[in-house]
């Protein structure tokens, strides 16, 4: 928000919106397979072959771990933002000043991100040792048919990696660019009207700068689909191009992310130029901006060239993949159903263990992005608040805690 602006005085309504929320949540219970690993272990140990019951005992041994850092850092983060929302609801009544805002962007800076990185090694151990599971299994059911094919897709699966990783790169280079040169050229017009019309001009930025802010919700909710993907339908086998898929939803991510913070830094960037205006070189920012704009539109061809030479050696790559996938589950269907109970139990644990992942991260990540942009939407503080408590709710069901009715309680909303 611009440095002039001295209170941020919020509707009645929005204020409502809150409260209706903290009285009114339901339980959640996303974390329910994920919190049942254990059981779905016990289960999978009574069903599976003795030889591959070390590497379930592995699982079993890193799935304790991580749960001890996971209620550690639920536990952490429910204390933190129990006080944030109460602060967050005091500032809605009295209005919010540029320090009540400092202190409420700090929040993100506390959040205890332990839990993301210990989810991250945990999902990379445990998928490795469930993918491992399937492959005994499919061999004992099909003998020696599927061997060169499960090795072709363990080729075929680093290949794809490392060419997705490439292409992801690219495309962020790409991405980085084209928003260079967007910003450029709005700054090339913005500048050179300026210099006739000056007041005219300045009027026209700050209405930009309003469109911009009403693109927010768009560049957040197009990162927060590549989290999205619980209720896809997992076809059979799909464990097989597991890490693939994440991979792939990462780097998704990641890109609308980058774009998110294109935009957010944008908006910055041109509140900062409407603060300083009348101390400006016009001239001069002019031709620096165009000599800076050519730059950019000369790379641009040379990125665009090698980020379709990369698409395509990538696609083909995936096509190979998927196919050999598909050739796995036609061979272990021709060979009868023996070990289907066995591969049906394994595939409940990859479900647990993706879907607690997914969950946990899409929450974590929500919050943090508007905690980070408070500074240039004040509407993002509901959305921090209500991110806040869906995120406690989920911790509440998963640790058998009331830090929900906990804040109920403070804020007199029982």
């Amino acid at each position: 928000m611009a440095d002039e602006r001295q209170m941020v005085v919020f509707e009645a309504n929005e204020q409502a919106k809150v409260t209706k929320m903290i009285r009114e949540i339901q339980r959640d219970d996303t974390l329910t397979a994920f919190s049942n690993i254990s059981d779905i272990i016990k289960k999978a140990t009574g069903m599976l072959p003795t030889d591959v019951i070390p590497i379930v005992q592995q699982l079993c041994d890193s799935y304790s771990k991580t749960t001890i850092v996971i209620k550690v850092g639920f536990a952490d983060t429910c204390a933190l933002l129990t006080k944030f929302l109460i602060k967050s609801y005091r500032v809605m009544q009295r209005g919010m000043n540029e320090k009540d805002e400092k202190v409420l962007m700090g929040i993100e800076k506390q959040l205890n991100t332990d839990i993301i990185t210990q989810l991250e090694e945990f999902v990379e151990s445990s998928r490795s040792e469930l993918v491992e599971i399937q492959k005994q299994l499919l061999l004992k059911a099909s003998g020696d048919k599927l061997t060169n094919l499960l090795n072709e897709r363990d080729t075929l699966e680093a290949d794809l990696l490392r060419r997705s990783m490439e292409l992801a790169n690219k495309a962020s280079e790409c991405g980085a660019n084209q928003g260079k040169i967007d910003s450029l050229l709005y700054e090339k017009q913005m500048f050179e009207k300026a210099v006739t019309d000056s007041v005219g001009s300045k009027e026209e930025t700050m209405q930009e700068i309003r469109n911009l802010k009403g693109q927010i919700t768009f560049y957040e909710n197009q990162v927060q689909q590549h989290r999205d993907t619980h209720t896809e339908e997992r076809q059979h086998f799909w464990w097989f191009s597991w890490k693939v898929r994440d991979v792939h939803q990462d780097n998704g991510e990641r890109l609308a992310r980058e774009n998110l913070n294109r935009l957010l830094q944008r908006i910055r960037d041109l509140e900062g130029i409407v603060n300083n205006w009348s101390n400006i070189d016009l001239i001069k920012r002019v031709t620096d901006v165009k000599a800076e704009l050519g730059n950019c539109e000369v790379k641009k061809s040379s990125l665009e060239s090698e980020h379709t030479l990369l698409k395509k050696l990538c696609d083909q790559v995936e096509k190979r993949f998927y196919a050999t996938i598909e050739e796995m589950e036609e061979i272990y269907r021709n060979s009868g159903t023996r070990d289907h109970n066995s591969l049906i139990v394994v595939g409940e644990l990859c479900v647990a263990v993706q879907s607690g992942q997914e969950s946990i991260v899409s929450a974590y990540g929500k919050l943090r992005t508007h905690l980070r942009a408070i500074d240039i939407d004040e509407d993002l503080l509901v959305s921090s608040m209500l991110d806040a408590l869906q995120l406690m709710n989920m911790a509440d069901a998963y640790m058998g805690v009331t830090s929900v009715q906990n804040v109920r309680q403070v804020l007199a909303l029982e």
